[in-house]
Parts: C-alpha cells; sequence; structure tokens
C-alpha cells in the first residue's frame, strides 16, 4: 500500500456512572431515535463537556510533569482506574479517555495534544468503537508515543488497533496482580523518557442553530471553501435528487446536519475556527452520519478538533476546476468522491443485525453437535493468546531460476475499463471481505508509478496482488491497510529511503512482521540503510535490485527477473499457513469456539480424522474449512525440448507442480498429470 513522522499536581479525572453512560451509548446507537430526543441529548451533552472542559484546563499541570493520557473503553473502566491511581502514587499527571467522557470533539482533541504519552488499554469493544479508534488514529497522527496494555488474553487487536498497537513502544500484558505492578513500573519508566507539552484550551462549546431542511446530502463550508463546494454540488447533481449546501460563515447560518443521510464537509483554514462547523461536526457524530471530507486548500491539513475528526479517514483534494476533472489514472477525484457518497447514501446494517444472522448460524450448527454427542458441553481448549509474540512466517528454500528455451517478458498496460483494478479488500460498506491474497503491495507513495508496471504484471500472471491506487481504500485508511496486511501472505515491499523514513511504510511493516508475513524484498535505489529489526524481519526471504523497469527484463538463467519474482511469491504464499483474524464480538467467539471444541470432540468419538493433508497444496484443512487452495486455470505447455520453454500458460510457472493461480477448494484425493499427446500438452487430474 502506497505510505504517504514530576510533581504532585495531577489532573483530577472525572468520572460518570456507568449505568448513564450505558443508556446514553444506547440511545446514541439507536437508529430510530426521535429528532428531538437526538436534540436534547446533544445539548446535555455541552453542559456536561462545559464542566469537564473547565474542571481539565484548571487542573492541569503548568509545570514539566509528565502527563498520561489511558484511553480505554468503559468496560474497562475499573482497569483505567487502577492504572491511573498507580501511575498517580509515582508522581506522573493522568487522565481517562473513554467513548462517551469527554464528547466535545475540541475537548478530546486537545487533551490527545496535551499528553506526553498515550496508553491505550486494548480489549475487543474498543476495537468496534469508532470513537476510540478515532482517537488512536489521531494520536498516531500526531506522533505521540503509544503505549499498548492488553486486558483481554483472548484477544489479538486487528485493524488499524492491531497495526499501531504493533508500533507501540512498550506492549504489556495485564493477566493477574502482578502484571499490574509491571504495568506501571514499565509505563512510569517508558513515560518519564518523553518529552512534555503544554495546553491551553480557552475554547467554549456553543449551541447548533437547526435548519429543517430534509436532504440525502449534505454540502457544509465557509467562505474560502465555497468554490469547492459549489463544484462539488454541481457534479452530484445529475446522481443525486436531493443535495443542500450551506455556508456556515454566513450571518444566521444554521445546519441541517441532523436530518441528512451523508455530510460532505469542504474543510479550509475559516471552517476549522468557526464555532459552528465544529458543533455541526460533533452533531454528525453523534447521530453517526457518515463522514466524507474534502479538503479545498493546497498544503494545508486541519489540526486541532479537525484534525481528529479526519485522522483515520479517506478524504478528497479538490481545490479547483482542474485538480477536480484532471485525469487520475482512468479516473478523476470528482468521480472517485461521487462514488463514495453514492455508497455513503445506501443504508448500512448494524453491527448487530450482522452478528445476529452468524450467531444463528453458529447456533443451529452446534445443536447439531449436540445432538450427535454422547456428553455436552465437549472438553474445552485454552485459548490464551500470547499477544506479545509476533507470529512467525515459514521460510523456504526457493528454485535457482532456469530456462533452457526462450521465455521472453512482453510488458501490458491495464486500464479500469479493459482489466481488473486491484481488488477491494472492503464491501460497501467499508468492511473487511478477509479474501485470501497472494500479496501485498507496500510502498512509498513516490514510487507509484513504478508500482503500478509491475502490478501490471502481476495481474497477467494471475497473481492476487492489493495495493491502493484506484480507490479501494473506503473507511479509514489505517483499517484498510491493515486488512490488506491480514489478508495477504507475503508483503512485497518497493524498499527506498523515503520508506525506511514514512511513518506510515513503518506502521505497515511493523503490523506485517507482527503478523507473521514472508517478504520479497525490491530494493528501488542503491546504499539504502535499514533498521537492524528489518534486517531481521527480511532475513532469509529473497531480495533483488530493481533501480528501475528495465532491470525486470533482463535475465536471470535465462528467466526475465519479473518471473523470478512472481514465482518466488508464489512458492512463498502457498508455504505460508493461514491468518485468522478475531473480528467478533465476545458472544461470537464464545460461540465459535465452542463449536471448534465440539467439531473436535466429534472427531475423537467417531475415530474419524477431522483434519486432512491438501493433495495440491500439502496445507492442512478439515471439512469445515475446505477455501484456501489454488489450481491451474489452463494447461501445461511443453515436457522439454521444445522452441518454447516449459510453461503453465495461465501464469507462466515452469514446472508441473508448481502452485495454481485461481482460487479453489482443498482436495485429498490422488492427482495423476494427464499428457495429451495429440497437442503437447498436460494437465492434473482432478486440477
Amino acid at each position: 500500500m502506497g505510505c504517504g513522522a514530576s510533581n504532585n499536581n495531577v489532573v483530577k479525572t472525572p468520572t460518570r456512572d456507568a449505568t448513564v453512560a450505558t443508556a446514553l451509548t444506547t440511545k446514541m446507537t439507536n437508529a430510530n431515535v426521535s429528532y428531538i430526543t437526538t436534540g436534547i441529548l446533544f445539548h446535555l451533552k455541552f453542559i456536561f463537556d462545559i464542566c469537564l472542559l473547565s474542571s481539565f484546563v484548571h487542573l492541569v499541570p503548568t509545570t514539566n510533569a509528565t502527563k498520561i493520557l489511558i484511553a480505554s473503553h468503559t468496560t474497562q473502566q475499573k482497569i483505567s482506574e487502577r492504572l491511573r491511581q498507580g501511575l498517580l502514587d509515582q508522581g506522573l499527571s493522568c487522565y481517562l479517555l473513554n467513548e462517551n467522557t469527554p464528547q466535545s470533539l475540541n475537548t478530546r482533541a486537545k487533551i490527545i495534544q496535551w499528553c506526553d504519552v498515550f496508553i491505550i488499554v486494548i480489549s475487543r469493544l474498543y476495537q468496534r468503537t469508532s470513537f476510540c479508534l478515532e482517537a488512536l488514529n489521531y494520536a498516531k497522527d500526531i506522533h505521540k508515543p503509544i503505549i499498548s496494555v492488553l486486558a483481554e488474553t483472548t484477544f489479538r487487536p486487528y485493524g488499524a488497533l492491531g497495526a499501531i498497537s504493533a508500533s507501540a513502544i512498550r506492549s504489556i500484558v495485564l493477566n493477574n496482580e502482578t502484571s499490574f505492578k509491571h504495568a506501571v513500573s514499565e509505563i512510569t519508566n517508558s513515560a518519564r523518557n518523553e518529552m512534555t507539552n503544554k495546553i491551553n484550551d480557552n475554547h467554549t462549546i456553543s449551541r447548533l442553530p437547526q435548519e429543517s431542511s430534509t436532504c440525502t446530502v449534505l454540502i457544509c463550508t465557509t467562505d474560502d471553501g465555497n468554490i469547492v463546494g459549489q463544484l462539488v454540488y454541481e457534479s452530484l447533481t445529475a446522481t443525486q435528487s436531493s443535495i443542500i449546501i450551506e455556508n456556515l460563515s454566513k450571518p444566521n447560518a444554521a445546519c441541517s446536519v441532523a436530518k441528512c443521510t451523508v455530510f460532505v464537509p469542504i474543510l479550509t483554514p475559516q471552517l476549522e475556527q468557526t464555532t459552528l462547523s465544529r458543533v455541526a461536526f460533533e452533531q454528525a457524530r453523534l447521530l453517526y452520519k457518515p463522514i466524507i471530507p474534502v479538503i479545498a486548500i493546497k498544503k494545508w491539513r486541519p489540526e486541532g478538533w479537525l484534525g481528529l475528526i479526519i485522522t483515520g479517514r479517506v478524504f478528497f483534494r479538490i481545490f479547483d476546476q482542474e485538480t477536480a476533472y484532471k485525469p487520475f489514472y482512468d479516473s478523476n477525484r470528482i468521480t472517485d468522491l461521487r462514488v463514495a457518497i453514492e455508497i455513503a447514501c445506501q443504508p448500512v446494517p448494524s453491527e448487530t443485525e450482522r452478528e445476529e444472522i452468524e450467531k444463528n448460524a453458529l447456533q443451529k450448527e452446534l445443536d447439531e453437535c449436540k445432538s450427535k454427542l454422547s456428553t455436552w458441553p465437549p472438553k474445552r481448549k485454552s485459548r490464551v493468546i500470547d499477544s506479545m509474540k509476533a507470529r512467525q512466517p515459514v521460510r523456504i528454500q526457493l528454485q535457482e531460476p532456469h530456462a533452457d528455451s526462450y521465455f521472453d517478458h512482453t510488458h501490458h498496460s491495464i486500464a479500469r475499463m479493459t482489466f481488473r483494478a486491484p481488488p477491494a479488500i472492503v464491501d460497501q460498506y467499508g468492511l473487511p471481505k478477509r479474501q485470501p491474497l497472494d500479496c501485498m503491495i507496500s510502498y512509498q507513495w513516490n514510487k507509484q508509478d513504478f508500482v503500478r508496471e509491475i502490478y501490471e504484471d502481476f495481474h497477467m500472471r494471475n497473481v492476487q496482488a492489493w495495493f491502493d491506487i484506484w480507490g479501494a481504500m473506503q473507511g479509514s485508511t489505517n483499517d484498510a491497510m491493515a486488512t490488506g496486511v491480514e489478508c495477504a501472505k507475503v508483503m512485497l515491499v518497493f524498499l527506498s529511503k523515503e520508506y525506511i523514513e514514512s511513518t506510515n511504510c513503518q506502521l505497515e511493516f511493523r503490523y506485517a512482521v507482527q503478523r507473521g508475513k514472508a517478504f520479497v524484498i525490491l530494493r528501488t535505489e542503491p546504499n539504502i540503510i535499514i533498521q537492524q529489526w528489518m534486517l531481521e524481519a527480511i532475513e532469509g526471504f529473497p531480495q533483488y535490485d530493481v533501480y528501475s523497469y528495465n532491470v525486470l527484463e533482463q535475465p536471470i538463467n535465462g528467466v526475465p527477473m519479473i518471473d523470478v519474482i512472481v514465482q518466488a511469491v508464489r512458492s512463498l504464499a502457498q508455504a505460508q499457513p493461514a491468518d485468522p483474524v478475531d473480528d467478533c464480538s465476545a458472544d461470537i467467539f464464545e460461540l465459535r469456539s465452542l463449536l471448534d471444541d465440539a467439531r473436535d470432540a466429534l472427531s475423537a468419538q467417531t475415530g474419524v480424522e477431522r483434519y486432512k493433508i491438501c493433495t495440491r497444496c500439502g496445507q492442512q484443512y478439515d471439512d469445515y474449512s475446505k477455501d484456501g487452495c489454488k489450481k491451474h486455470s489452463a494447461y501445461f505447455l511443453g515436457g522439454g525440448g521444445g522452441l518454447l520453454e516449459d510453461q503453465w500458460v495461465c501464469c507462466r510457472q515452469q514446472t508441473a507442480d508448481s502452485p495454481g493461480c485461481i482460487p479453489c477448494e482443498h482436495i485429498d484425493q490422488p492427482r495423476v498429470f494427464v499428457e495429451d499427446s495429440n497437442y503437447g500438452t498436460s494437465t492434473w487430474k482432478p486440477a
């Protein structure tokens, strides 16, 4: 993916009654909440945050005390309070942040800016709560040192949370009383090494003047973004019948955000300074409106509360007519924006609705197992995860490239209208598809043209590769990056000096190491200084010097380098085990675990081995998870001694038993390599 750097004066942490917080959250997440109820809740929160902001401003130490912010979900509040008290006893300043407190965007942003160290208490519900992840993404974007505290021993974080926590300066597991004391000591030692910053928050919270208009798409702007706002408005009129544009810098301005489906803010310095704009954003978040930001000013990026909102989001840079319609490969920015808005207008099933479907399916399978087993429940396995330990990739010995006959390389260019773009790794709702990939391409943005050329060659050889270039990153950019890493068997890294210096590239690389991915390294320039931890991660994996595209056409023992690289990716991908992602609630996780144990018990009771070895790829599988294998889609040409090099015509691999190139199910039947003497071709039976 493309990667675009002590004293006793303490903050008194206000706490909220858990039942009140739960009730408020329940009302906030109800899609059918009435407009009146929402308005009451929205304005009640203003009163709460005014008190909170006032106490925060007056109690922040003015000395150089090390300042700690502990971010957690409210379900982990007791853990956060214990950590906070332990840190206070060490003379550190400490504040707590969760999805409910504080609610003011300005206050949340200022608190994150204020801290010297950002501590995240990792849990399933933190992973699944957008306001929690928003705070973490912002802390990462403004380069706060992050310490991860794992509060659930059966959960391994994934997505943006997994990627960012993999790059934490310290990771700590809480599993007993001793670990709490160790956590306080480790956090204290790490925090005291960090620099301190000051905070001065004089902002107040204002009431949102409500507009009565109902619309599908609401475009909000201020005077300095009005031209871009009109461009966006005009581009949508052909496909959207209900669009409103509102200028929030006008006298007596009002906002229709409560009655829109999608909120499209035009981001400018004036909008960032307009109080009404901030309050409009706060209500959009409160109502869970899809937000699609457009940055309208060159060489400017919002900070503070507006930076908190857009961090990790996909946003669009449109400055004028030229940038709106300038061709970007085979699309343009205004077209991609329109597509994103159309997707956001579609109804999104709630997380509860989606999980209810899986829960019913799991329960049906459990009932079937229960009817067959002599005892219930089955013997349970421990599922405690060592989250501190990185998964390990499988390293293999690659064959030396060799070709005896003609095996030349021809480059093909891809356009969106004639070939498939990189496959989307999220669905129309921005949710991960979890479809397996041969490789993810990791690169620094300045290498994009070079990367595209190589992707085209991979595509022509039926390699399932992914990188973001054509807008496949819906929703959070950090989540999309992490999903790409999770789905890929191999990381194809375009290494450059800029890659080494890029914070986002480092985040991507570290997460790949944490998840145990195999690597193929392409050095795109000489004299790259690589850190020791990166050298250790890529040790034993193939590395190639590819300073220009022309190098890829040059043969190594008769085989073009591009084919050598492709065959390395395929061979490594086939050798890697599955990388399961625990992307579910605690209830679903328990049902999945119970079903897995029940299937083990059935195998033991019947004496039939549950797991088999695939005769095609050699991986272990069972009858409940047959996906993940690959077969060849065409025939094998040659048998030695011909004018052309022996190869599979579908993917140019040179050996009969080479890895397949299209997805299929695992099999355990014996296979036979059958030759057709009439054509001089061969195939496997079964394929």
